[in-house]
């Protein structure tokens, strides 16, 4: 995170004591580069909210949850994100990466996936669910695809009274949350009542339609007020090696497709996988529960360079996944076996790899992989599953619309979500390559309110933004905002969620992490420092003691004098040239500790909660 210093008060130089004392008080010699912030600057201050790309209120949450208000954090998580139960299990959590517990020298990232879980676990009995705007709009929507993106989409403008039906080419809704994510990792109940509670908003869901068969996607731009195509990306990414089409080899998606319809019930041999993604890592896993000998996971580079975080790595190796490393496939070789053969095609017997070491880095960033001369070598295989990527099927748009494609993907309006055909909208992978559940939902909450704008021509969705002030309470002011443990929530250790032993991981169904208990939540939940809290200054009251100053733990209060400060203005950093002093916050690192409250002789110092919430105005 970049330094981020904001201005907490301009003190009149008349105000203190003495000038030349509290020249002494200004002890560092840096130039500070402060703002004075807006509203948009205090959200970018919350981490973890601000790196969600559904801009999740995770310290509302997570406060909910220490005061033991499981159903507040459910409904929280069920508005912003939708999908509670599953992103609390498979989410990618770029808020964790975020997280300001976890910079340096201040400990490790709040553990805030699996607190979002938590809210689903332990919510009451009672049902908690939105209610659709009873106002109805008379406009309708078709959606094609009954995936993430397509049912963020379909309970958004459910909600704000539009008319919705689902078109979805399986049996069965949820897209990848049903076909491509293993039930030990993410039950199968849990999805079908979150695709119930947004189905229930009064959507209608259309399953085995398939656009261009059942019906065409002209006759729905002709029916409908508006079309979203949110099909995602399905056909699996190629290795280019020769033997791709052998008896043997199916692609890491189609083959999660068939276990969870149960069209592949048992395997055995060998089993090779490719690529080094969450697909990969449960194309293997599962490949063990349904017998395979051995599973083997090839990736061409490091572990450094893979896409999968180290807790997803550590639970594959424990249940006995081997990984090589560095290595590449080069060609699929293939054996006669009677009877294991359909038809007159070939079967896999083994596969040639090469060894690589790392070059330079591409455009992403990461190292690429070098083929090392001389280093081929052979895997004996009775599988092989190359699980590195998928990608959109552009096919499925009738040429007859005209809408634009680039890269097989369909393009469009980077502000209005529009394609190349009026009316006609596009959200999720199809429009941008494979991506995670979590960029997904966040990209189709801004569709949804682009589509709302097409039809109503109002903005309807607008964001409340409420300031709660804490002022000086005696010398325990952070009992006003933190509900338990004030005096050692930012030393509390972060703990693992416990998971099945691996004797115990047999069968497809059986879920694998356990979820936190009630009590541990709670105090995994203490150690969020709350980003949504900001100290604040009255300026006019302060007299330059700097007590907040010496009593802050991380030296983060700051007293400067006039010729020390250049202020944000636009784009550029002045000096103000003003009679003043100036109190800084460096918020880097402040911890919301309040003890800077605490020792304030005038009490001019208070804490601000920011809370954050999106409003529908019909």
């Amino acid at each position: 995170m970049e330094k981020r210093i904001r201005v907490l008060a301009r003190v009149k130089e008349s105000q203190a004591e003495s000038k030349e004392v509290v020249e002494t008080r200004c002890k560092s010699k840096e130039v500070f580069y402060a703002n004075d912030p807006n509203i948009e600057w205090y959200k970018q201050n919350i981490p973890c909210m601000y790196a969600c790309p559904a801009n999740t209120r995770v310290p509302e949450y997570l406060d909910s949850i220490s005061r033991g208000d499981f159903d507040k954090t459910y409904l929280i998580n069920r508005t912003d994100n939708v999908f509670p139960h599953t992103l609390g299990r498979v989410c990618s959590h770029p808020c964790e990466t975020a997280c300001r517990h976890g910079f340096e020298g201040l400990g490790d990232p709040v553990s805030i996936c699996w607190l979002k879980r938590a809210g689903g676990d332990y919510r009451g009995k009672g049902k908690i669910k939105l209610e659709a705007s009873k106002k109805k709009t008379g406009k309708r929507v078709a959606i094609v695809g009954g995936g993430p993106a397509g049912l963020t989409l379909a309970n958004d403008l459910a909600l704000w009274g539009h008319n919705i039906t689902v078109y979805e080419a399986l049996p069965i809704a949820g897209g990848m949350l049903y076909s491509g994510i293993p039930a030990f990792r993410l039950p199968r109940s849990l999805v079908q009542d979150e695709i119930k509670d947004i189905i229930n908003l009064g959507i209608d869901l259309k399953l085995n339609v398939r656009i261009g068969k059942e019906i065409t996607l002209q006759q729905l731009k002709d029916s409908n007020g508006a079309v979203c195509i949110t099909i995602g990306c399905m056909l699996p990414v190629k290795l280019n090696i020769p033997g791709e089409d052998y008896q043997g080899v199916v692609p890491g998606l189609d083959f999660m497709m068939q276990v969870n319809t149960g069209k592949l019930k048992g395997i055995r041999g060998t089993v090779v996988v490719i690529g080094g993604g969450f697909t990969a890592m449960d194309c293997s896993r599962t490949a063990l529960r349904l017998g395979a000998e051995k599973s083997i996971v090839l990736y061409r580079r490091t572990r450094n360079e893979m896409m999968v975080d180290e807790r997803e790595l550590k639970e594959t190796s424990l249940e006995g996944v081997e990984f090589q490393f560095l290595v590449s496939p080069l060609n699929i070789i293939s054996k006669a076996y009677p009877e294991r053969q359909r038809g007159n095609g070939e079967t896999v017997s083994e596969i040639e790899c090469v060894k690589n070491k790392l070059g330079e880095p591409g455009p992403d960033g990461r190292k690429k992989p070098v083929p090392i001369e001389g280093s081929n070598f052979k895997i004996k295989a009775d599988w092989i599953i190359p699980a590195v990527s998928q990608q959109s099927d552009p096919s499925l748009l009738p040429s007859k619309l005209n809408i634009k494609t680039e890269k097989g993907m369909a393009t469009v309006d980077k502000n209005t979500y529009m394609t190349s055909e009026k009316g006609v909208f596009a959200c999720g992978d199809f429009v941008s390559g494979p991506r995670n559940i979590i960029s997904v939902v966040g990209e189709a909450h801004r569709v949804a309110r682009a589509i709302d704008l097409y039809l109503t021509g109002q903005k309807r969705i607008k964001e409340k933004v409420a300031r709660i002030v804490f002022k000086q309470g005696g010398l325990r002011s952070i009992t006003q905002w933190k509900a338990n443990n004030q005096d050692i929530y930012d030393v509390i250790p972060r703990k693992e969620i416990p998971s099945l032993k691996k004797e115990q991981r047999r069968g497809l169904e059986k879920e694998v992490d356990l979820g936190y208990k009630k009590e541990t939540g709670q105090m995994q939940a203490d150690r969020c420092y709350l980003c949504n809290h900001n100290i604040q200054i009255d300026g006019n009251e302060c007299i330059l003691c700097a007590n907040c100053v010496d009593v802050c733990p991380y030296n983060c209060i700051k007293m400067a004098r006039k010729d020390q400060v250049m202020v944000k203005f636009s784009a550029d950093f002045k000096n103000e040239n003003l009679d003043v002093f100036y109190m800084l916050i460096d918020e880097e690192k402040c911890i919301r500790c309040g003890l800077c409250l605490d020792v304030c002789p005038t009490a001019c110092l208070y804490m601000e909660k920011f809370q954050f919430e999106k409003e529908f105005v019909e």
